[in-house]
C-alpha cells in the first residue's frame, strides 16, 4: 500500500484549519502531520512548534510537503520559512494570498500553488476604494508615456477596469506595444477603449499633435531610461530622454491645458550616485519649479518593482533556467521591492487625490537583502543554493549603491501620511542649487559638443556631490 503524503501546514489560524478540513475530507491519500505556528505553539497538541523548529520537525516526521496557509503573511515571514528549509528540497507551497480568500475564508487544497517571487517579496493585498476611483476616472481620457512598459501597461489595465473613456499609450518600443495590444485583445477589451501610438517623447511635434487631437484629461509620464549602469555609458541619451524628453511632455501638457500630470520618478533621485538618478532628479526640479498653470503637476517616487522589465528577478529566473547560477553584485546590497500591481494601484490612487504640486512617496516596505532574495528564489524552485544553483558575487556595477533610499534625511522630517494606505507626501521639497532653466540648457548644449561626456559628468557632479566618479 502506498504511503500517505505527509503534510505540514504553516499557520494554525482559520485558513490553516479550513485547509486541514478540506484535505482530510477530499484527499484520503494525504496525512496532516500538524501545524507550525509561532503564535499558537505550546497552546495546542496539533501545533508542533514555531517556524524555527521546522528543520527538526521535517527530520522527525519525514515531511513530504509544507503548505503555508497564512493569507495575510508578509514577504518577510515567507522568506523566513524558505530560509529555514534552505538545506532540504521539501516542496514549499502556499494558499494564494488573494482578496477572495482573505475576504471569504475560502480555502481549498486544489488551489494551493507553488511559490513565486511576489509571495516572498510582496505584501498582503490592500483594500482598494474602487468606487471612489471609478468616480474620479469615469469618462476621462488618459495618456501614458512609456505605456507599454511594465508599470505603464499595468496602469493601462487598471484604468480600463476603472471605466475610463479611453487610454492612449505613447511608447517607443514596437515590441512592447505589440505585446500590450495582444494582451488587451485577448482580454476582450474593445478597440474603442484604447489607442496605441509608437513614438518618442523627443518628437515634440508628434507629441503635440497627439495631445491636441486626443485632449487627455490626465497624463502619466512613465517614459524614461532606467538602467543605472547603461546610462553611465550613455549620458547623452539619459540627458535627452529623462530631462529634455520630460520637458517636452510637461511643456506640451501646459500648452494644451491638460488638467492633471503625474511624473513617475524613482528612489534613485535621493542623493543620486548615478547619471540615471541625477537626470530624473533634474526632471523633478523642473516640474517643482514650474509656476502656477491650469495643469496640476504631481510626482510619484518609488523603488524597484518585482518582475518589471530589467529588474533583478527576471534576470535571476533566466540565469537559474539557462545557466544554473545566479549573479549577485554584493552580499550586503539591499533594495526595496513592490509588486507591479501594487505600484500601479498606488500611482493611480495618488493621481485621484487631484492635488497640485506634491511629491508622493510610496511606502516600499522593508529593505530586502538581494543575496537573500537569490537564496529564496532558488529554494522556491525546490533547488539547493550552491549545490544545484551556484550564487556568484560579481561586484557592484557603475553608479550602484549598497542601499537605496526613498528620501533624504532632510526630506524624512517633512514626510506626511496621506489618506491612502502606503502613500506619503513631502511637505517641503529641496530646490535646485542652480537655476533649473540654465541647468537644462547647459546640459543640452554640453552633450552636443562633449565627445567623451567628461564635461557633462563634471557638471552633474557639481550639482550632485553624491554622484560617483566614473
Amino acid at each position: 500500500m502506498k504511503e500517505a503524503k505527509k503534510i505540514i501546514i504553516v499557520g494554525a489560524g482559520i485558513a490553516g484549519k479550513l485547509l486541514k478540513n478540506d484535505i482530510e475530507k477530499n484527499y484520503p491519500e494525504h496525512e496532516i502531520i500538524g501545524f507550525i505556528d509561532d503564535r499558537e505553539k505550546n497552546k495546542s497538541e496539533s501545533v508542533l512548534g514555531g517556524i524555527d523548529d521546522l528543520p527538526k520537525i521535517n527530520d522527525l516526521f519525514q515531511v513530504d510537503e509544507i503548505v503555508i496557509a497564512i493569507p495575510s503573511a508578509s514577504g518577510e515571514q515567507i522568506r523566513k520559512i524558505l530560509l529555514k528549509n534552505i538545506d532540504n528540497t521539501i516542496p514549499v507551497r502556499i494558499v494564494p494570498r488573494s482578496q477572495r480568500i482573505i475576504r471569504q475564508d475560502d480555502v481549498k487544497y486544489s488551489e494551493v500553488k507553488d511559490l513565486d517571487a511576489e509571495d516572498f517579496l510582496g505584501r498582503p493585498f490592500l483594500k482598494k476604494n474602487v468606487e471612489t476611483l471609478k468616480k474620479f476616472y469615469k469618462n476621462k481620457t488618459v495618456l501614458i508615456t512609456g505605456g507599454a512598459g511594465s508599470i505603464g501597461s499595468e496602469i493601462v489595465r487598471q484604468l480600463i477596469d476603472l471605466d475610463v473613456k479611453k487610454v492612449i499609450v505613447f511608447d517607443n518600443s514596437e515590441y512592447l506595444t505589440f505585446n500590450l495590444d495582444q494582451d488587451l485583445k485577448e482580454r476582450g477589451i474593445s478597440a474603442k477603449k484604447y489607442r496605441l501610438v509608437i513614438g518618442s517623447i523627443l518628437n515634440l511635434k508628434k507629441l503635440d499633435n497627439l495631445i491636441k487631437k486626443e485632449k487627455p484629461d490626465i497624463i502619466f509620464h512613465a517614459a524614461a531610461y532606467k538602467h543605472v549602469y547603461l546610462m553611465e555609458e550613455n549620458i547623452d541619451e539619459a540627458v535627452m530622454n529623462n530631462i529634455v524628453g520630460t520637458k517636452n511632455v510637461v511643456d506640451t501638457a501646459i500648452k494644451n491645458r491638460v488638467r492633471n500630470f503625474i511624473f513617475i520618478s524613482t528612489d534613485k533621485v535621493v542623493n543620486p550616485t548615478s547619471v540615471m538618478g541625477a537626470t530624473k532628479k533634474i526632471a523633478e526640479y523642473y516640474i517643482k519649479g514650474l509656476g502656477r498653470s491650469h495643469t496640476k503637476f504631481n510626482v510619484v517616487r518609488f523603488g524597484n518593482v518585482i518582475n518589471s522589465h530589467g529588474s533583478v528577478l527576471p534576470l535571476f529566473e533566466r540565469q537559474i533556467r539557462d545557466h544554473k547560477y545566479v549573479t549577485v553584485t554584493h552580499k550586503k546590497v539591499r533594495r526595496f521591492f513592490m509588486s507591479i500591481r501594487e505600484a500601479a494601484q498606488l500611482v493611480i490612487n495618488s493621481a485621484a487625490r487631484d492635488n497640485r504640486g506634491e511629491i508622493f512617496i510610496l511606502d516600499m516596505g522593508e529593505l530586502i537583502n538581494i543575496y537573500e532574495v537569490a537564496l529564496c528564489l532558488v529554494r522556491s524552485k525546490n533547488l539547493l543554493p550552491q549545490k544545484d544553483v551556484e550564487i556568484r558575487i560579481i561586484g557592484l556595477k557603475k553608479g550602484e549603491k549598497i542601499i537605496e533610499e526613498l528620501f533624504t534625511e532632510k526630506e524624512k522630517k517633512n514626510l506626511i501620511k496621506t489618506d491612502i494606505d502606503n502613500v506619503f507626501r513631502l511637505k517641503n521639497f529641496e530646490s535646485c542649487s542652480s537655476d533649473i532653466g540654465h541647468v537644462m540648457k547647459d546640459l543640452k548644449e554640453l552633450i552636443s559638443a562633449d565627445k567623451n561626456f567628461s564635461k557633462t559628468r563634471s557638471y552633474l557632479k557639481k550639482l550632485f556631490p553624491s554622484l560617483l566618479r566614473k
